[in-house]
């Protein structure tokens, strides 16, 4: 019957247990949708390979980089990523913690122990003895003299009267009678030890249920072994604070909560690095284009230098002519030094985005296959709003934050309530001097115990608690106002991203037109001046207008390529565009 009973009280815990706080309702928000107008490239890893060591005997080969193998490489290797998903899984640990509040709990005590202490007095204990055998057993017990058993038979009387009794009045009189037999000592001598086992579950009702098994033995010198066991079974439901699952979910969610806040800070953390990878690259790009036109414009220099001297040397120009194209030539040689020592800054930038870890990977160069954009893109502001109000991960985190305010005041507001919780308990006892008593009476319905009430505390001023949910709404409309300011930053800058595309695009025609232009001014001031119509400095001033617009011409082309990707980051769109797949499971087998 006792198993019966506790397996009765564990399976109405392992109910209450099934309404899981994993399948109720949160307010954790998830990634957003991949609106259809956009485009599904072919997943990165599909069509792109890291970048890898350069083999023996390659040392100081430049790698042949395209911008696919640059984002794979810098999303599989960047350190800050890496940070970011170790913050991210640190960040999942809350919500197991969280779950754990409703947890089956097991608690347990043994203890065995021993005591000896004086006694107060010792006179006349015996004649107190008989006088209470004499009042159970409806006969007069003297003390008599002597101590070996003359009073025998008032005590066998007595035990006979008790026969006709009930157990449970044979069973103290038996106690009674052991106690009469025993010794005289003036101390009292006590072994006891003691166990419980206590099985308790809180469930997210603000239910407690408990199962509780109990056992002791005494024994000491004053009177027989003392077996006692005992089980019962309880419940506390609370019926003002902490009633319902609104206030006791709180945690759990705000845990799940912080766990997409997290992805959503991971993602913005990718798509800043995503968007910094392919300015740096389209930075050496621009590097080695400006390196080809500073090589050019040492080529003229060169040749305007072998003209003057050609020149000089039949007397047509003066030697001023010659030191000028000399000082022009020093010049573009410098220009050409700082070129390259500018693709070698954009090349360790790309390197510390990467991280490809290889050996002496300081000394790697790169060979940039991709050229900038050169096709017209259609931008409508409007639809980029629209996309960057599903995608930008900010967004998603402060309306994380505006839900965690709103939990914290539905915790306040549950702590503005007195507590008021219903107890009742239901358990039996078994009590006797044999071992076996101590579980002999557990499956009788004859010893059960009852018992319900009422448990009642509350503050007299509630002065914090009011504090608390003053400061939890003040905190509540604060992350209101978050949103809105964030939703107005993002339309900013999408529309300012989309007014400079079109504005890069716009340079680009201008800045081709510049070049054809110059290239056929260079033309006409090297005719002149190989006819003396023009000077040295006009043939000068005309190749620097000249590498100028190159320069102009192919920086507006990658600023373009620079704004596209702007925007796409703006948008919140880079890495779908990109085909870049974020995997945000766990992998740790946690149930989260």
């Amino acid at each position: 019957m006792l198993g019966r009973c506790a397996g009765a009280a564990l399976f109405t815990v392992a109910v209450c247990m099934a309404q899981s706080p994993s399948s109720l309702p949160e307010t954790a928000a998830g990634p957003a949708t991949t609106p259809e107008h956009i485009a599904d490239p072919v997943p990165l890893e599909e069509r792109a390979v890291p970048v890898t060591a350069p083999g023996p005997g390659e040392a100081g080969v430049p790698i042949a980089l395209s911008l696919d193998s640059a984002l794979l490489t810098a999303i599989a290797n960047n350190r800050s990523i890496e940070i970011g998903r170790v913050e991210l899984d640190v960040n999942r640990t809350y919500v197991p913690e969280a779950r754990a509040a409703f947890d089956p709990l097991l608690l347990g005590s043994v203890s065995a122990g021993r005591s000896k202490e004086q006694r107060a007095s010792t006179t006349d204990e015996r004649s107190s003895k008989l006088s209470l055998l004499s009042r159970i057993s409806g006969s007069s017990v003297t003390s008599g003299s002597g101590s070996s058993g003359q009073n025998t038979t008032p005590l066998l009387d007595a035990y006979q009267r008790a026969l006709s009794l009930g157990q449970e009045d044979l069973n103290d009189i038996n106690a009674i009678v052991a106690y009469l037999e025993q010794p005289e000592h003036p101390f009292t001598k006590t072994r006891d030890s003691d166990g419980f086992v206590t099985v308790q579950n809180y469930l997210p009702t603000g239910t407690l249920v408990f199962l509780t098994v109990d056992m002791s033995h005494s024994d000491t010198n004053r009177a027989p072994d003392d077996y006692r066991g005992a089980w019962s079974l309880g419940v506390s439901q609370a019926l003002l604070q902490g009633r319902g699952l609104d206030v006791n979910l709180v945690e759990l969610k705000q845990a799940r909560n912080l766990v997409a806040q997290s992805e959503a800070e991971f993602r913005r953390l990718v798509l800043e690095i995503s968007r910094l990878v392919e300015d740096t690259y389209w930075e050496l790009v621009l590097a080695h284009e400006v390196l080809k036109i500073r090589e050019f414009a040492l080529t003229l220099a060169d040749e305007q230098l072998k003209r003057n001297e050609d020149l000089y040397s039949v007397g047509k120009v003066v030697v001023g002519d010659v030191m000028s194209a000399k000082a022009e030539r020093a010049s573009r040689t410098a220009d050409l030094a700082g070129a390259r020592a500018g693709i070698r800054n954009q090349t360790l930038a790309l390197i510390r985005l990467l991280n490809p870890g290889a050996a002496g990977m300081w000394q790697l160069e790169f060979t940039p296959l991709d050229r900038p954009e050169a096709n017209h893109v259609v931008i409508d502001a409007e639809v980029s709003h629209q996309l960057a109000m599903l995608y930008r991960p900010e967004l998603d985190m402060s309306k994380l934050e505006l839900a965690n305010r709103s939990l914290d005041v539905v915790r306040a507001r549950n702590g503005l309530l007195p507590r008021l919780d219903l107890t009742a308990s239901y358990g039996r006892t078994s009590r006797g001097t044999a071992s076996g008593d101590a579980s002999a009476f557990l499956d009788s319905s004859t010893f059960d115990n009852f018992r319900i009430g009422l448990n009642f505390e509350t503050s007299i001023l509630y002065r914090g608690e009011r504090a608390r949910h003053r400061r939890a709404r003040f905190l509540e409309d604060e992350a209101a106002l978050t949103i809105a300011d964030v939703e107005q930053a993002v339309s900013t800058q999408v529309r300012q991203a989309a007014v400079e595309v079109q504005q890069q695009w716009e340079r680009i025609s201008a800045t081709q037109e510049a070049v054809k232009s110059r290239l056929e001014e260079l033309r006409i001031a090297q005719d002149r001046n190989a006819v003396g119509k023009a000077t040295n400095l006009d043939v000068q001033i005309v190749q620097r207008n000249l590498i100028q617009a190159e320069v102009d011409e192919a920086t507006a082309r990658v600023r373009y390529s620079e704004a596209l990707t702007a925007l796409y980051a703006a948008e919140g769109t880079l890495l779908e565009r990109r085909g870049i797949r974020l995997n945000l499971e766990s992998d740790d087998g946690e149930q989260q």
